[in-house]
């Protein structure tokens, strides 16, 4: 019989109730692999995992936010409706989402991610390509609840799904590549929206319908591409388009993958997770985790209202509907650009608060300049429409890693994941309400609420970052800092040990 090497699966004999010893791994020599073999590994799952997760974020978003290509068309004629009544809309989907975010994140840890996300891309392209059918109000707030309810949970558990793959220290700018999906989408929906829309009425079809159609076979086919190719776990390299015949990983690049991520946190698991009503009790009233909810809630308000109306005021500057959603997308390729800088900036540097405030900073200027641009001429109203798309999306990117590096445990990281994607759409709910038809066609309020909210987040990520930095120079004077332990697996040798490092906030 062939005798097993320490990385085949299995070969850690199950000790029942040993007791483990007790390892620091704070000292660097609990690695038995080299720095070369590491970093192979890892750029090996960059290009696996990540294409993966973040196309059918650029799926969601497409059909999230290609409502506002459909309202340079003619689906406010089509139906009978005006701008108020598609923020109703807007507003119910993300009410859909908020309500059952957690629910959603919960049933992620028990069916594991390949079924449960991929499952719900399908779901919700379904909806989407559905939404050509409506003929009146009541079915387009109809479809747009469900696809709500649809996408429900997908943002988070991808999120989380991505910290059980990489060290806390490489999250951040894996957070950024993830999100370049929905940044992409923000870019390039607008130049295929305007593609869509030249077709006109073809075959008797409004534009606005051929937009739903096709964008939403596009996501059902990624939905189908998820299925395929996601890794299920760390652990388990097998597609399922490989029917088990053969894996993404041979067995020392999956103990150096599942090894790793545990020495760097020992709290963090790879088998599915088990959440408490107590788990998310204690989550949702820690008040670092609100501070950061609050964060995204005050930067996503504006984003989220500049980025659905940014057609449609480049529209009333005096160009076509076509030139209009290709204009639009000039402040999101820039944000692509930029997110990437910053997630990398996070990452070699450690800190996350310095970095936040700079883009709060940009985007209280950004919103300054735009509410005055009426003043100005036409190609100066353009560029303060994209200075403020470019950076706008960036803090709640940025703020969700500066999160998940700040969480304790796995159920807290996998909560707290859910309430800063829910606060996001609460924030969409109100950001669908502050372009209002009665401020057209200058909407002053709109852009004065926007400097307002930007300067409160300002003044939201200096007070966290300084929280932060006063906790750890606390820990440190009082030499009482709290300390974080796992079980890992075991050893190469068939040990078993019970990993404990010290815990420092990340500022």
């Amino acid at each position: 019989m062939e005798a097993k090497t320490p990385y085949d699966e299995g070969c850690y004999p199950d000790q029942g109730d040993k007791k483990a010893a007790a390892v620091n791994v704070d000292e660097p020599t609990m690695a038995d692999w080299s720095e070369v073999e590491e970093r192979a590994v890892k750029r090996k799952l960059d290009f696996i995992l990540l294409p993966v997760l973040g196309f059918a974020f650029f799926a969601l978003q497409m059909d999230r936010g290609n409502i506002s290509n459909a309202l340079t068309s003619t689906i406010t004629q089509d139906l009978g409706v005006d701008t108020n009544q598609i923020n109703v809309g807007n507003s119910l989907l993300s009410a859909g989402i908020v309500l059952l975010e957690i629910p959603s994140n919960i049933l992620l840890q028990r069916i594991g991610p390949r079924i449960w996300l991929s499952g719900q891309i399908v779901a919700w392209g379904l909806v989407a390509t559905f939404q050509n059918f409506i003929t009146n109000y009541g079915g387009y707030l109809a479809t747009r609840i469900l696809l709500g309810l649809c996408e429900a949970g997908f943002i988070p558990g991808a999120l989380f799904t991505i910290t059980t793959f990489y060290k806390e220290s490489e999250s951040s700018l894996r957070f950024s590549i993830f999100f370049l999906g929905n940044l992409l989408a923000s870019a390039t929906t607008s130049l295929i929206g305007a593609g869509i829309l030249s077709m006109g009425d073809r075959y008797g079809v409004p534009g606005w319908r051929w937009l739903f159609i096709i964008e939403g076979a596009i996501t059902i086919g990624g939905g189908i591409i998820f299925a395929l190719f996601i890794p299920p776990s760390p652990r388990n390299g097998f597609p399922l388009i490989s029917f088990g015949r053969w894996s993404y990983f041979d067995k020392r690049e999956t103990y150096i993958l599942v090894r790793r991520v545990i020495l760097n946190d020992p709290t963090k698991i790879t088998n599915h997770l088990h959440i408490s009503g107590q788990d998310v009790w204690t989550t949702v009233k820690n008040p670092r985790i609100l501070v950061h909810v609050v964060i995204t809630i005050t930067s996503v308000i504006p984003a989220n209202a500049i980025n659905t109306y940014g057609p449609s005021v480049i529209k009333s500057i005096g160009y076509d509907t076509v030139r209009a959603n290709v204009m639009a997308s000039v402040g999101a390729f820039i944000s692509v650009v930029a997110v990437v800088i910053l997630g990398w900036i996070c990452n070699i540097s450690g800190k996350r608060g310095p970095v936040l405030l700079f883009v709060s900073f940009w985007n209280l200027i950004a919103y300054t300049c735009l509410r005055e641009a009426w003043k100005w001429s036409p190609g100066r109203k353009y560029a303060a429409v994209v200075f403020s798309i470019a950076m706008n999306s960036i803090v709640s990117i940025l703020n969700i890693g500066w999160l998940s590096a700040n969480c304790q445990r796995p159920q807290q990281r996998s909560i707290a994941m859910a309430m800063i994607i829910m606060g996001a759409n609460v924030a969409g709910i109100a950001a669908s309400q502050i372009f209002r038809t009665q401020d057209a066609p200058l909407y002053l309020n709109a852009f004065t609420a926007c400097i307002v909210l930007s300067a409160v987040v300002v003044a939201e990520v200096i007070a966290q970052s300084t929280w932060y930095l006063i906790s750890n120079r606390k820990s440190e004077t009082n030499g009482d800092g709290p300390l974080v332990e796992g079980q890992s697996d075991g050893t190469p040798d068939g040990q078993r040990t019970k990993l404990m490092k010290k815990w420092r906030w990340t500022w």
